[in-house]
Formats: C-alpha cells, structure tokens, sequence
C-alpha cells in the first residue's frame, strides 16, 4: 500500500462549507431579530402587567368615605347612615394583611382552628391546638414579630387529655395595626 500525498492549501480553502457559510450567516441573522423581537413584545406585556398590578393593589388600599349626617335627617335615616358607616368602616379594614400575617406565623406543630377580628378595638382573638405548650409560645413569638401584630397575650389553654397525644387547645388575643412601628 502507497500512501497518498495530502495536499493541504491554506490560501484557497474550498469545500462545501464556504458555500453554505453566508447561508448560515443570514439564518443566524434572522433568529437574532426574531429573538430580539420577541423579547420587545415580552418586555411591553410586563409593563401591562405590572401598570395593572399597581392598579389593583391601589384598589385594595383605598378607604372608603364615610356618610355624613344631615340635621334635616329623620331619626330612622340616622339609624341607616350610622349603619352604613359601619359597614364602610369594617369594609376599610385590611383584612387580607392581618390574615396573612396570623397564617404566615403558623407552624408545623400549630394549627389554627379560628380568627376573630374586632375591627372596631382592632384586636384579634386567635384560637388553635398545638401539639405543645411550649409550641404555643412559640407561636406567640412569631407573631409578635410579625409587621402587623403586637401585645400578644395566652387568653387561654387547655390540654385534651381524652385527645391522643394530648394536645393544647388555646385562644390568643392581639392588637393589629397597618403599620407596626
């Protein structure tokens, strides 16, 4: 067997790749504008998402008015707007916060069973079972450190003897307020 000689010329490269190389250059050309494209479309969509989001959450922020009473008013109308003012004002309170914060709190070894918020005094009785006392202080802690609760106080506990594992029924009570400190 003869080897054959290589013939290796650098200064005239041939081959089928010089023919498809501006071919590929224009395919390449072609994505980069449509990827560019897409991102533009993609960036203009979360701007509309995020004017929206601002939108709803001033909606969720806003207070409503209060109704004024009239001198002209009957007594039964009085009756009405004090009311409605009522309602206006329970309708004021942030409720989505102060459940987020009592469930943000929650841990695994408490678990709570009801949320009684007087929108008026601004307190809030929290009542659960835990698996341990020491899980209930615990979660005091927690949510005393929480941005919207404060003077958190046991009201009351009890252990379930007849339960199994003999777990601690409780009842705090707290003060709520939009901005904590």
């Amino acid at each position: 067997m003869a080897l054959q000689a290589v013939r290796l010329d650098f200064m005239h490269p041939g081959g089928r790749a010089s023919r498809f190389g501006p071919l590929l250059l224009l395919v390449g050309v072609i994505a980069a504008v449509s990827v560019l494209s897409y991102q533009r479309e993609v960036g203009r969509e979360i701007v509309l998402r995020e004017a929206r989001l601002a939108e709803m959450r001033a909606m969720a922020s806003r207070t409503l008015p209060a109704l004024a009473e009239k001198e002209s008013d009957t007594p039964e109308m009085r009756s009405e707007v004090q009311k409605a003012n009522a309602v206006l004002q329970q309708l004021n309170v942030p409720w989505g916060d102060l459940f987020t914060t009592v469930e943000s709190a929650e841990g695994a070894d408490v678990a709570l069973l009801a949320v009684q918020p007087d929108p008026r005094s601004r307190n809030v009785v929290i009542g659960g079972v835990a698996r341990t006392l020491p899980a209930v202080f615990a979660y005091m802690d927690r949510l005393e450190h929480t941005k919207h609760l404060r003077d958190v106080v046991l009201s009351s506990h009890e252990v379930k003897i007849r339960d199994p594992g003999q777990p601690i029924a409780f009842a705090l009570s707290a003060t709520w307020e939009e901005n904590k400190r």
